[in-house]
């Protein structure tokens, strides 16, 4: 509804037009003047066919390139300080360690701002015609979501981390434009380098404070059931998180509820864990008391969709595989979830933080999204670390 609704402004004379002509049809049966309706059906009808054709011609001044060829992995290069560079079905991203670290390590405060994202001029310019043309099939609404407009601490230091609101469709308008090339059409002309999203006019990276873009919060989790198996997600084609591949547990987006569902001051590690476990909920058809605890893993950015900021947490349940896999898909996760897998992964003592994706069956390794190899990617990681605090029960889960 809400395509339809940017849709009906853009065309505000146009359905202008259509009134006066309907107008003129509804009071010619109440024999008004001739000149009247004749009047009113012609400046509708003129109205309209100009607006149309204005449309027309402003929808043909450019064109929609993908750049599928970009690996982003010199990008991902120019984060700072120790990172991994992590590749998955077509995607590219990177976690860096030290924010990682601190995440997992260290309470980080954080505040939602009491203003919103303002989409850019220069992207508002193209923003309808980029929603309709790769937005008609494709199962998404405009809903609420908080963007990150603060880089992570690394150190000792403790600054406060702003979430910053912001609607879906600036997202889909912003960091996944980036992966696009926007040209003059009929012409080479190129209009807008998706590439100068991510980077600032000295080709560096740009920092989160510095960006144009939403930056919506990605979240995941990958969840073990109390008999040890891996919940994943088989998501639909028409789902723009990552269509047709095989997903965490639970996964999407950070909404505001996600903030004042926890304390009167929440960390940014208790914002995060709520809204992976809404998730979770959501697409593994879980209820609150089936879920025994969950902690944060670690953060990484997606290059592939503008850079975005991505965390991922780790679930353990209080149910089996069986029974969660009895029970149906919600009908509202029907467009996003074809169906739940729970898959068995190799003992602990085997997984290797350098092949994240060998935990999961053959079958699924080629399908995997980028949130899906970054959570695996963090988890394994995590699991070399003695002092972690979830080593042991997960151990416990998976092994026994």
């Amino acid at each position: 509804m809400s395509i339809w609704r940017q849709g009906l402004w853009r065309y505000r004379l146009t359905t202008a037009g259509v009134g006066l002509a309907a107008l003129s049809a509804a009071t010619a049966a109440q024999s008004p003047p001739l000149a009247l309706s004749v009047a009113a059906a012609t400046a509708g009808v003129l109205v309209s066919t100009l607006e149309i054709l204005a449309n027309r011609r402003r929808t043909r001044q450019f064109r929609f390139h993908p750049r599928d060829g970009d690996d982003y992995r010199d990008v991902a290069e120019q984060v700072p300080g120790p990172k991994r560079v992590l590749t998955s079905a077509h995607s590219t991203g990177v976690v860096p360690t030290a924010e990682s670290a601190r995440l997992r390590g260290q309470r980080i405060r954080c505040v939602v701002s009491p203003t919103s994202y303002v989409l850019g001029r220069d992207l508002r310019r193209w923003s309808f015609d980029f929603l309709a043309r790769h937005a008609r099939t494709a199962a998404m609404y405009n809903g609420a979501a908080l963007g990150l407009a603060d880089d992570l601490p690394t150190g000792a230091d403790d600054p406060v981390v702003t979430l910053r609101p912001a609607q879906y469709f600036d997202f889909f308008c912003s960091n996944l434009l980036a992966p696009y090339d926007v040209y003059e059409a009929g012409r080479d002309t190129l209009a807008m380098r998706g590439r100068d999203l991510l980077l600032d006019h000295r080709n560096r990276l740009r920092r989160f404070a510095d960006s144009r873009l939403a930056n919506v919060v990605g979240i995941s989790t990958v969840a073990f059931t109390i008999d040890g198996r891996l919940l994943l997600v088989a998501q639909t084609r028409d789902n723009v998180g990552s269509p047709g591949l095989i997903a965490p547990s639970g996964s999407g987006s950070l909404e505001p509820q996600d903030a004042s569902a926890t304390v009167a001051a929440p960390s940014l590690q208790e914002v995060i864990v709520a809204g992976a476990l809404r998730e979770l909920r959501e697409e593994c058809h879980l209820e609150p008391h089936e879920i025994a605890e969950s902690a944060v893993l670690g953060f990484g950015r997606w290059m592939s969709r503008g850079g975005m900021p991505e965390f991922c947490t780790v679930t353990l349940l209080k149910v089996t595989a069986e029974q969660v896999l009895r029970r149906a898909v919600r009908w509202t996760e029907r467009p996003y979830v074809g169906e739940v897998l729970a898959v068995h992964v190799p003992p602990t003592s085997e997984w290797d933080p350098a092949a994240p994706l060998a935990l999961l069956p053959a079958e699924n390794r080629h399908s995997a999204s980028w949130p899906l190899a970054f959570s695996l990617s963090c988890l394994t990681d995590c699991m070399t670390d003695e002092t972690w605090p979830q080593r042991a029960a997960l151990t416990a889960v998976v092994d026994k």
